[in-house]
Formats: structure tokens, C-alpha cells, sequence
């Protein structure tokens, strides 16, 4: 008998921010990566790697129409890596065809963005693309976690700012997301009784329901890193410091170096589904750093210590 070839791992990577836009062009369905700085370019840039080494990688991300037209007017030759369009995922719906970049709106733009996102991702996306890993990143993304933690999927879920948005339960249901088989791993502003005494009155934290119901969390940089401490030392009782205190403790990881950080994701990617990620390991070797396995407080400040509660350990 033949021997059954190997079958990748499959992940998905979720983001709402505009990482591929589509080339306009009849002769190819390719997509290009639009950023070349900051997160956004990484994350482009990591999805563009892990293809090229045989990883089997999908990113989901809405279909901004207004946007993709404003980075083609403005970059009529652009140049960038390409996806196929079997592995983009444009999430479609009304509230983000015609606004801009999540960058630019206000939260409550936001928050109708985020809904309406999830609710393809999590009606659509998944079940086509049926991952056995989610990496989600920033707010909101921040449901998708809980999904892929009632499913059994293990999920990554990475912070690239502090800030955050809330929405009721009936809210989330009210687009079309069934968030009764997933809210028991939502964060609320309260410790809900029931699901009919909470559904109305108690909202959803989007950002910390990520890191809450993530099997892994991790901060986009050590600048991020810094601006969560500081917060946590002037609000010492915040939600965020109690959560994230604890995911750091277990299983939570910054971000040093962007160029390392990439064979980092893909050690962690492997530990978590105890399996090879890419093609072949000498692809691996061209890129390996190892993944630190906890956060090295040592090269932080003591105040930034502090705000974690690390210092004197």
C-alpha cells in the first residue's frame, strides 16, 4: 500500500484591517499586500512567507471597495507579494464596502464594522475553510476566539493597541451572529447569572474577550507592551491588568522583533498543534528563531514591571 501523503495543518489568520486588496486585472484573481510598515505590513508580510514555504494558510478581512479603489488610484503600478484569491477571504457586507480603514472611524462605526465582519468570518469563513488554527488580530476580531474555543480550534489572539469597544449580547445577535453557543467564553462588564438575565444588560468587552477565551495571547511589540503597563500603574483595578497579568503568567508573549517574530509564530503554531507547519524543514531552517516561551521582563523598565505586577520576582 502507498504510503498517505502528509496533510498540512490549515490556519487561518483573521484581521480587520486592509492587508490584500484584489488586482483589478482579467488575466489573474491574485491579490497584493497593500502595506510594507508597521503590523499590517508584518502580517501581510507573514501570510506572504508562510504561502510561499508551503504552509496552508487563508486570511479573512472585509471587502473595503472605497479603500481598495483609493490604493490603486494612488498606486497604479503597486508592487507587493502576492496570494491567490483561494486563500483571501473578503468578508462582504454593507457597513465596510463603502467606509474607510478601521484607522479612521469613529468606535461606533467601528463596532458596526467589527459585527458585521465576524458574522461572515464566523457563518462563512470558518466552515469553508475549516481551520484546525485561528490567529485573530486586535478587537475587532475579539468574538472569534470564544467561537473557536466552543469548536475545539485552537486560537491566537494578538493585541496591536490598548483600545477597546463594548456592545450588548442581543446586540451581537441582532446581526445574525448565534451567540448563545458561544457567550459562556465572552468577557463581561459583570459576571453574567444567565444568559437571559445578561443578554440585554451586560456588555461585551470585545478586547478582553479575546484574550480571555484565546488558548494563546500575544502583544504586537514591546511599544505596546509599555503603553499597557503604563495604563495598568495608573488604573492598577482595571479588567485588562487582572486578565492579561494572568495570561502572562501562562501563555502570553510580546512581540520583539519583527524580522525574528516570523519563524517565532510558526514554532508557537507548531507547539500549539503539535505538528509541522510548513513544507519541508530545511524551509524552516532559512527562517528559524526560537519562540521565547515567556516574556523576558529583565530588559523592561521597573515601572513597566510594576504595572504587571512582575517586579521583585
Amino acid at each position: 500500500m502507498g504510503t498517505i501523503p502528509y496533510k498540512r495543518p490549515r490556519i487561518l489568520f483573521v484581521t480587520p484591517e486592509v492587508n490584500f486588496f484584489p488586482i483589478p486585472s482579467s488575466n489573474n484573481s491574485d491579490y497584493l499586500s497593500c502595506k510594507s510598515g508597521g503590523f499590517s505590513g508584518f502580517l501581510s508580510n507573514l501570510v506572504c512567507d508562510l504561502y510561499e514555504n508551503e504552509a496552508d494558510v487563508h486570511i479573512a478581512q472585509p471587502d473595503y471597495r472605497n479603500v481598495f479603489s483609493v490604493i490603486l488610484q494612488n498606486n497604479s503600478r503597486a508592487k507587493g507579494c502576492r496570494m491567490p484569491q483561494s486563500r483571501v477571504h473578503l468578508t462582504e457586507d454593507r457597513a465596510f464596502f463603502y467606509t474607510r480603514g478601521p484607522e479612521s472611524n469613529m468606535v461606533r462605526e467601528n463596532i458596526k464594522i467589527s459585527l458585521a465582519f465576524q458574522r461572515e468570518v464566523i457563518n462563512h469563513v470558518i466552515p469553508l475553510v475549516q481551520p484546525d488554527l485561528i490567529h485573530c488580530h486586535d478587537w475587532m476580531s475579539g468574538l472569534i476566539p470564544a467561537v473557536a474555543k466552543k469548536s475545539g480550534i485552537p486560537c491566537i489572539f494578538t493585541l496591536q493597541r490598548c483600545e477597546t469597544a463594548k456592545c450588548a449580547l442581543s446586540a451581537v445577535e441582532d446581526v445574525g451572529i448565534d451567540a448563545a453557543f458561544f457567550w459562556q467564553h465572552l468577557y463581561f462588564d459583570r459576571f453574567p447569572l444567565n444568559y437571559e438575565e445578561t443578554r440585554e444588560t451586560n456588555s461585551i468587552d470585545f478586547l478582553l474577550s479575546g484574550i480571555f477565551a484565546a488558548r494563546h495571547s500575544s502583544i504586537a511589540s514591546p511599544t505596546v507592551l509599555v503603553k499597557i503597563a503604563e495604563t495598568l500603574i495608573r488604573f492598577p483595578e482595571a479588567p485588562l491588568g487582572k486578565i492579561l497579568s494572568e495570561k502572562l503568567a501562562v501563555d502570553c508573549n510580546a512581540i520583539t522583533d519583527y524580522h525574528s517574530a516570523r519563524m517565532q509564530y510558526v514554532d508557537l503554531y507548531e507547539r500549539l498543534l503539535r505538528r509541522p507547519v510548513l513544507g519541508t524543514s530545511e524551509k524552516k531552517s532559512g527562517l528559524h528563531d526560537e519562540f521565547p516561551r515567556y516574556l523576558n521582563f529583565d530588559n523592561l523598565s521597573s515601572e513597566t514591571q510594576i504595572g504587571f505586577g512582575y517586579a521583585q520576582r
